[in-house]
């Protein structure tokens, strides 16, 4: 099937035929206003939809004028149609608010697709054409669209006309094999009821100015990784001011979200880059994830986690686009919780008792998940990592000393963590992901960035600094949440809140926020406060031998409640009672937490201890 712009206008017998058809060459035509709009936002990439709401008119409508334009001016498809659009000077620079200023660098390869995108073939037709496969074919054009701040085919052909990175025979057979500023223009009137073209192009040469698909022709490569790291430099670079949505971005959150004004928010731990807008329907937030794995991660999250939370009680995913790595959700309507020192919506035991009843929720989404307890192990042991390299990256005189201890600790918790219960989290819980709606007195979730299957103690970290001071608001919590922690997470609890401190204080660091810095420097120390001096023993340290089960450790001796036992050397712990522990994480925590540090805590043997403190 040849293309509509190599087949020669000749005109028709029927009257008819004549009027629904494309005119002889040479005869004026008029194109009316809304045909110009229509025109223009074709070239600008807008869906049909959008375009009859636009312009007031239907789809039907559109389309009849769709295909009108096309035979006016010898289209085959709508990326076609804006590429010759722009060639009359009917789609200016103003109707292509996002076209790069300069042309950017396009390998050959690549413009051999480019060429043929202008000219309206499809996909598949250019793979054949090409003789390569779809996948290069794919790349190639999402190269192509990056590089022209495209959001659409259509924009794509658009932007490259403007931009004079095609001839003027590539877009046409019928124009002569020049470039697109050599072209002689063309004798068009403005009315007051449009615009009048006087004259058409001239008729195609007989023979096709395409390639023939038998032709043998190079395949569209694939990117190279030293081209890619330039790219993303050059995506990088051109951003321009933070406040701004990215230009390839506009038209696909128009087409989704409607135009409203938005304004950038601080980047979130995950290292998204993010934009906010304020809707009728409510607030709408515009993501760039850091990675497509970041990207793919949150709309599984959305699909079947999040969407389980209650109407207007968490984000609603309203569209997301690999290509662009764009992610657009509706956030829930609400206040910000008060995390003011002393007072505020975050002593309420109410706030407690329904945050409890949706991390219930949200922990329960995904008990079906495939290797449930080992992803979670796995992704839990990532986050331990990375507050590992966090601790480099702090400098505050609140962990002068105590890095080493800090890095203990974790070492004892890479060792725990199989035996942790695994859920689906929601990664940073706590008071600045709640809100308030007032009008129904009830608490709605934002902020699922770092949502993934963890273990389930990472969502009790940061409600915890609450809880030590307060036991009514941890009761409360564990009445909506539905069953109170298990041993393994109580163990390791003050921990875990550890390094939930440590990590909002490097995101409060990075933002210059000195008055969030000082206050969670505050948590930091009140942590650390709560946790025992030396480390717990590590349960991989444990061992049966023949006397029993023996501790081998590197801190004084332990003296051990044990009437039939002792500490029998600096490093060994036996007894009736400890010969009867078995290797279990839960008992033998249960034991630990019995024994009293007679080395640590001189003159005060024989006392319980509280919370981790000597007392």
């Amino acid at each position: 099937m040849s293309l509509a712009c190599e087949k020669p206008s000749t005109p028709s017998a029927d009257p008819a035929q004549t009027l629904s058809g494309a005119p002889p060459a040479g005869t004026p035509v008029l194109l009316e206003d809304k045909d110009l709009t229509i025109l223009r936002l074709i070239a600008a990439g807008r869906r049909r939809v959008d375009i009859a709401g636009d312009t007031s008119s239907s789809t039907t409508t559109v389309d009849t004028r769709r295909r009108r334009l096309g035979q006016v001016l010898g289209a085959d498809t709508s990326e076609h149609l804006a590429a010759l659009g722009t060639v009359y000077g009917l789609v200016t620079r103003e109707d292509l608010p996002s076209a790069p200023r300069t042309r950017p660098h396009v390998h050959e390869d690549d413009q051999k697709v480019l060429d043929l995108i202008v000219a309206g073939l499809g996909r598949s037709r250019i793979a054949a054409r090409l003789q390569c496969d779809l996948a290069p074919l794919i790349t190639a054009t999402a190269r192509l669209t990056w590089a022209f701040r495209a959001g659409h085919r259509c924009q794509l052909a658009a932007h490259a006309v403007l931009l004079e990175a095609v001839t003027a025979h590539a877009v046409s057979p019928r124009f002569p094999a020049v470039l697109l500023p050599d072209l002689p223009p063309f004798h068009m009137t403005v009315t007051g009821a449009g615009v009048r073209v006087h004259s058409t192009p001239p008729q195609p040469a007989a023979a096709s100015a395409f390639p023939s698909p038998t032709r043998s022709t190079t395949a569209v490569r694939s990117p190279e990784p030293a081209e890619t790291a330039q790219g993303s430099e050059t995506a990088a670079g051109s951003r321009g001011d933070g406040a701004q949505i990215p230009p390839e971005l506009v038209t696909w959150v128009r087409n989704h979200a409607g135009r409203h004004q938005a304004w950038a928010l601080p980047n979130d731990p995950s290292g998204a880059r993010s934009w906010r807008m304020s809707s009728p329907e409510g607030m709408v937030e515009l993501r760039i994830p850091r990675t497509h794995g970041d990207l793919q991660r949150e709309v599984s999250a959305h699909r079947h986690a999040i969407s389980r939370l209650g109407v207007g009680l968490a984000p609603r995913l309203v569209g997301f686009d690999p290509r662009l790595r764009a992610l657009l959700t509706r956030e829930p309507r609400g206040e910000r919780v008060d995390d003011t020192p002393g007072k505020g919506l975050h002593l309420a035991e109410s706030v407690h008792e329904q945050a409890g009843q949706l991390l219930r929720i949200l922990h329960e989404s995904m008990l079906g998940a495939l290797d449930r307890q080992a992803q979670a192990a796995e992704n839990t042991l990532r986050y331990v990592d990375y507050v590992d390299r966090v601790l480099d990256w702090i400098e505050s005189p609140v962990l002068t000393g105590r890095r080493a201890h800090i890095r203990r600790r974790l070492l004892f918790l890479r060792q725990a963590l199989p035996q942790l219960p695994g859920a689906f989290c929601h990664g940073s819980f706590g008071v600045g992901a709640w809100r308030w709606q007032r009008p129904t007195q009830s608490l709605a979730l934002t902020g699922f960035s770092r949502s993934q299957l963890m273990a389930a103690v990472t969502d009790f970290a940061r409600p915890s600094l609450l809880w030590a001071d307060r036991p009514a608001l941890q009761d409360a919590f564990t009445h909506g949440y539905g069953w109170p922690l298990e041993e393994p997470e109580r163990l390791v609890l003050g921990d875990f809140a550890l390094m939930a401190a440590l990590e909002d204080l490097w995101h409060a660091i990075r933002l210059d926020d000195f008055e969030t810095r000082r206050h969670l420097a505050d948590a930091v120390c009140a942590a650390m406060d709560r946790l025992p001096g030396p480390p717990p023993l590590p349960f991989s340290w444990l061992r049966n031998g023949a006397s029993g089960l023996r501790v081998r450790h590197d801190f004084p001796p332990l003296v051990v409640h044990d009437p039939g036992g002792g500490v029998t050397g600096s490093g060994g712990i036996d007894g009736p009672l400890m010969r009867g522990l078995s290797t279990g994480f839960t008992r033998a925590g249960r034991a630990l937490r019995n024994v009293d540090v007679a080395a640590r805590c001189p003159g005060k043997a024989g006392r319980k201890r509280d919370g981790g403190a000597c007392t």
